[in-house]
């Protein structure tokens, strides 16, 4: 048999079996190993992206943080302000509950986020808006509070309890601290601050009370979660959780925390997608880089917004500070001249003058006073947006008010061949009580407008009272140009008039109305208008009724020795000019250390300072005055000040002041306020003459080393 032979295997071409096997690996991997490199690359860019845009979001978010704090701060600081000056309140001084009350509730009703004033000792409630006056009053809710307030004298905000906010502020009496005045206010006034603020898209503002309860939050945001409110530990911090970025500011020293949030950025889901894509093409890569460029052009974009957004947050509300205090320095600058040019008009018109010449002066004071009501204009709706305006609470003679606008106005609507009447209905009282000089200047602005608007014709201002409910109505009607029914809902709001045309041929800020509204308004009235084109205009305005009756007659007691430190020369000579006249002795100084070495050197029965002198300021006078021992320290002080008494008085107070007295003062409110002092003077006969050491030259001329 032949032999079979088998064919011996041929060697494998291209080299062994597992040779091939870890070639055809390799090349399956060798993309994404190719890739590799650029995918490293493109995560440590992405991180690089990512923690610059941390950096800005969280420079953001204190930017955003800090200008929130400063308007929340602005918002209590307003509500304390108006508890100090009720706390100033010389009827609650007196122990006038029932007036008090009046006075708390016209208080509260300038602002509707109010719910009531609690008037409290350490241990009940003396008084209480939400309740009548012979209701059984409730236990104290917080006393831990009160006790606080009463122990240390600062005003200070509680937390949120059933959805307010407790401001308590303390009430001094006799220099010490007797009670507390607490008023609460409803929590959406602070949430309210919030939503003014345009936060982008993702972020939420969170204010917290020192409990970390929730006290507000901005509509747009969202709850703040759990880590959060565990993490806030420090007064002010950045807190990067993995719920969001944070920062946390304490707003003012309230204890309460302000918190701007950011939700977690969607940043890393894009740098996620960028690396699936890298490890299946190097192609892909190109489309990264391309992807990475319009990212980050993205986020400068909105990195900018939000920088814009916060700064202009911060702009705003540094503007509505130097605003604040621009108002207090013209405020200062333009009452003191004013100090000079109504008080000598008010000593020439008490001096022998022919008749003629007694008709000027009184023209000039008229002048002046109306000149006074336009200066407040721009200050007034300025505070009465604060709604920091306090009306007084005085005797008026209504025909008489009325017939003192229309006389100031007289000239200038018979300049323009005008006439101008007033018309009383014959059931109007002589009397009744509220601020006459707010009343007259809601009229007079309504004159002031008819004759600006009419052509010919005449200008009446009537008066009545209606019944049930009783108040008095005053209407102005006019004949001139009319305005028409499209325009009349929007005439009571400010900077508007009725057209561009309007405003060029007549003039004027648009103000005046808008201001006779809110003053109506916080006097519990109510302002409207009927007109129709080319027939004329008809204003009325309404305030309630509450009966007057003609003042007491100044009783005329023995003179006393007062000092007087002014360190304008023109206001110092007015002041010594006024209280000479009506009988008393007067040393006059020109700064603080004068008038302090004048107190150390004779016995004075009362003095007039001056809050702002060189050298030392009428605070310091005060404050030294009150170390000494015996009579010299419990001189009665009344303090002179261009500013609003409403915001000094707390300062004054503390410092020993009796009394504040507003630039341009008017005499017979000086020469009552000394009145009304002169209970707290001991025997002016008893006392030893005062010495004109320590008095300066009142000649005129005298350069004033001051601007008050």
């Amino acid at each position: 048999m032949p032999e079979i032979v088998t064919p011996s295997p041929l060697p494998e071409e291209g080299g062994s079996w597992f040779s091939r096997r870890l070639l055809s690996r390799l090349t399956l991997f060798a993309p994404f190993l190719a890739v590799l490199p650029l995918a490293a690359f493109g995560l440590m860019l992405s991180l690089a992206l990512r923690a610059e845009r941390e950096a800005d979001r969280q420079a953001d978010l204190q930017r955003a943080a800090t200008a929130l704090s400063v308007a929340l701060e602005a918002e209590l600081r307003g509500g304390i302000r108006v508890l100090e000056a009720l706390a100033g309140s010389a009827r609650l001084a007196a122990g006038d509950l029932v007036s008090f009350r009046a006075e708390a509730q016209r208080a509260m009703a300038r602002d509707s986020s109010w719910f009531t004033i609690v008037l409290m000792d350490g241990e009940r409630q003396l008084l209480n808006l939400r309740y009548p006056v012979e209701a059984v009053l409730p236990p104290l809710r917080d006393p831990a509070s009160v006790a606080s307030v009463l122990r240390t004298g600062r005003a200070m905000p509680s937390g949120l309890l059933d959805g307010f906010v407790a401001l308590r502020v303390p009430v001094r009496v006799d220099g010490l601290v007797r009670f507390s005045l607490m008023g609460a206010v409803e929590a959406s006034a602070y949430a309210r601050v919030l939503d003014q603020a345009d936060l982008p898209r993702g972020w939420s503002a969170t204010l917290l009370d020192a409990e970390g309860r929730m006290i507000a939050r901005a509509a747009s945001g969202t709850a703040a979660p759990e880590d959060l409110r565990l993490a806030l530990a420090q007064p002010r911090q950045m807190l990067s959780l993995p719920s969001l970025t944070a920062y946390a500011m304490p707003v003012g020293d309230s204890r309460w925390t302000l918190v701007a949030a950011a939700t977690p950025d969607t940043f890393a889901a894009t740098v996620l997608g960028w690396l699936v894509l890298a490890t299946g093409a190097a192609a892909v890569m190109a489309g990264i880089g391309v992807a990475a460029r319009i990212a980050s052009r993205h986020r400068g974009q909105e990195a900018m917004r939000h920088r814009s957004q916060a700064e202009a947050l911060a702009r705003a509300a540094d503007h509505d500070r130097r605003r604040t205090d621009m108002l207090a320095t013209v405020s200062h600058e333009l009452r003191a001249p004013l100090t000079g040019l109504l008080g000598y008009t008010d000593l020439l018109a008490k001096a022998d003058l022919p008749p003629t010449a007694k008709s000027w002066v009184e023209q000039q004071r008229r002048a002046g006073q109306a000149l006074l009501a336009l200066i407040g204009d721009v200050l007034d709706f300025a505070r009465l947006d604060e709604g920091a305006v306090e009306l007084e609470d005085a005797d008026i003679e209504i025909a008489q008010l009325l017939e003192d606008c229309a006389g100031l106005m007289r000239s200038v609507a018979q300049q323009k061949g005008l006439g101008l009447r007033v018309q009383l209905d014959p059931g109007l009282p002589r009397w009744m009580r509220g601020d006459p000089m707010r009343l007259r200047q809601i009229t007079t602005n309504l004159i002031s407008n008819a004759i600006k608007f009419t052509e010919r014709g005449e200008i009446v201002v009537s008066a009545r009272l209606t019944a049930r409910p009783e108040r008095v109505e005053v209407a102005v009607v006019d004949t001139g140009i009319g305005i028409a029914p499209e325009a009349l809902p929007r005439i009571f709001d400010r900077f508007r008039q009725e057209g561009a045309d309007t405003a060029r041929r007549f003039g004027g800020s648009g103000l005046g109305l808008a201001i006779c509204r809110r003053l109506v308004e916080a006097m519990g009235g109510a302002i409207g208008a009927e007109s129709k084109p080319g027939a004329g205009s008809r204003f009325v305005f309404w305030v309630p009724y509450r009966p007057g009756a003609a003042p007491l007659a100044p009783a005329h007691d023995a003179a006393l020795r007062i000092l007087v430190a002014e360190d304008v020369a023109a206001s110092r000579l007015l002041l010594t000019a006024v209280l000479e006249r009506a009988g008393h002795a007067v040393t006059a100084t020109e700064d603080g250390p004068a008038a302090l070495a004048a107190l150390h050197g004779a016995a004075f029965d009362l003095a007039v300072l001056d809050l702002h002198m060189p050298g030392l300021d009428g605070f310091g006078v005060a404050a030294a005055l009150r170390t000494l021992p015996g009579e010299q320290g419990r001189v009665p002080l009344i303090a002179l000040t261009a500013e609003q008494p409403e915001e000094v008085e707390p300062a004054c107070r503390a410092a020993g002041f009796d009394a504040v007295l507003r630039k341009p003062f008017e005499t017979r409110r000086l020469l009552g306020l000394i009145d009304a002092l002169r209970g707290r003077v001991a025997d002016p006969a008893a006392r030893p003459a005062a010495s004109p050491a320590g008095a300066v030259d009142q000649r005129p001329g005298v350069r004033s080393a001051g601007n008050d």
